[in-house]
């Protein structure tokens, strides 16, 4: 899967070819479907699962990514075997298996890889509603630049920002800006996610910068007073070079 096609994957609908199987598989609405006919029965997390490994096709995707990304929140003392079962569950759905993988790759007490051959055959655009495009680029050897442009309103697109978190927090990523200069629209669940966002980085013990509000999204961030958290940088440059000074990453109270 190109580049092009794993950001794609990450917001449309897609008819792949996945090894022998043409699967129709919407993201939004959390669902795939058989092309030859055949239904495809996926709990959540397997779903769930199938979307991380496609979202970084050919890469590895850790075990502490897919736990932030499955159970964010819940405390769940049987994770090993909830993961391992739900693995197991799409490797059932595939046809595939750990002893003779042809898609879904075990990485001893690390993770999972998607390893098998995965050809977008056509996507259908998503609701303008809902539209949220995401993407990452790292711009230092040690920062990470995540661009969001779009809406970042209620839905369940939302998640996205999320689960893009808990994996550089599982890659020990610890430098991460936000570059928002191409959302046009923000609600307070988009704050939330923000906030939340900054704060699991800064758990983590990384630090997270926001930059390149303009016009009705920045008056948003600063009347929900996102502002007295975090700074919130007019450039990527600018939050750049406050990673590199060593700037606080919030603002100090007077």
């Amino acid at each position: 899967m190109t580049n092009s096609t794993r950001s794609n994957a990450c917001r449309s609908p897609l008819d792949l070819a996945v090894g022998f199987a043409l699967v129709h598989l919407n993201l939004i609405q959390k669902r795939a479907n058989c092309k030859s006919g055949r239904k495809i029965h996926l709990e959540e997390k397997s779903l769930q699962i199938l979307i991380a490994l496609l979202e970084q096709h050919g890469s590895p995707v850790s075990r502490e990514a897919l736990r932030q990304r499955l159970w964010p929140e819940e405390t769940f003392l049987d994770f090993d075997n909830g993961l391992n079962t739900a693995v197991t569950k799409l490797r059932d759905m595939l046809g595939d298996s750990a002893e003779k993988r042809r898609y879904i790759e075990t990485l001893a007490r690390r993770g999972y890889r998607f390893v098998g051959s995965v050809e977008q055959l056509g996507a259908l655009p998503t609701p303008p509603s809902r539209e949220l495009n995401i993407a990452e680029k790292r711009i230092e050897s040690d920062i990470v630049v995540v661009e969001i442009w779009g809406r970042i309103t209620f839905g369940p697109e939302c998640h996205q920002i999320e689960w893009l978190i808990a994996h550089l927090i599982a890659e020990h990523e610890r430098k991460i800006i936000f570059d928002i200069s191409g959302v046009t629209r923000i609600d307070s669940t988009g704050v939330g996610i923000i906030v939340l966002g900054f704060g699991k980085v800064t758990k983590a013990g990384g630090q997270l910068r926001v930059a390149g509000a303009r016009r009705i999204v920045e008056e948003v961030l600063r009347t929900a007073k996102v502002d007295n958290l975090m700074f919130l940088y007019p450039t990527v440059k600018a939050a750049t070079e406050g990673l590199r000074d060593g700037t606080r990453t919030t603002p100090q109270k007077t």
